[in-house]
């Protein structure tokens, strides 16, 4: 009888821990719902949506030029957003230095936007001298959170009205406009 009574409880207790662990996965599952990034207009970042203006902005590049919205509005650009903390980021340059040759963009209409360090940024700043304009601020720094970018990498795509064309993950780099 004690047999019996120990595998009852045991067999209880176990279903009591299969409640509780779907219960968190549930919760889990609501909570990355939440997160999702996507909306209905197109752009993966919400608060750009297509055919918004591109926030103003004004930040100094690593060779010393100050960059601001105004510069950019007439011509097509791209914002790359990258940190250094970020283990995807470093393979999307190459696709950014793509996009850019096959779009005939020049070094200052790809805005590169590295958050962390001056020491920590150095690879992104040496891979990106050239082909874009590095801008250096800390992580989630005063442009990236004037384009609202929560994760990264993430790209902007501006048309020459100073409206966003595209925004997203890098899968913004290779779709049609």
């Amino acid at each position: 009888m004690g047999f019996l009574v120990a595998v009852v409880a045991l067999i209880g207790a176990m279903t009591v821990l299969n409640l509780l662990l779907i219960m968190a996965v549930m919760r889990r599952l609501k909570q990355l719902n939440s997160f999702s990034t996507t909306n209905n207009n197109g752009s993966d970042i919400p608060e750009l949506p297509i055919g918004s203006r591109i926030p103003e902005f004004r930040a100094e590049s690593t060779s010393g030029a100050v960059v601001t919205t105004g510069d950019l509005i007439g011509s097509e650009s791209v914002f790359a957003f990258f940190d250094t903390g970020c283990s995807v980021c470093k393979t999307t340059i190459p696709k950014l230095i793509d996009h850019a040759d096959v779009h005939g963009l020049k070094a200052d209409q790809v805005i590169a936007v590295v958050g962390g360090s001056e020491n920590s940024a150095g690879e992104y700043v040496e891979k990106l001298n050239g082909s874009a304009t590095v801008i250096v601020e800390e992580s989630v720094g005063p442009v990236a959170s004037a384009f609202s970018i929560a994760g990264f990498p993430a790209f902007v795509i501006v048309g020459d009205d100073g409206r966003v064309a595209r925004a997203g993950t890098q899968s913004t780099l290779t779709a049609k406009a």
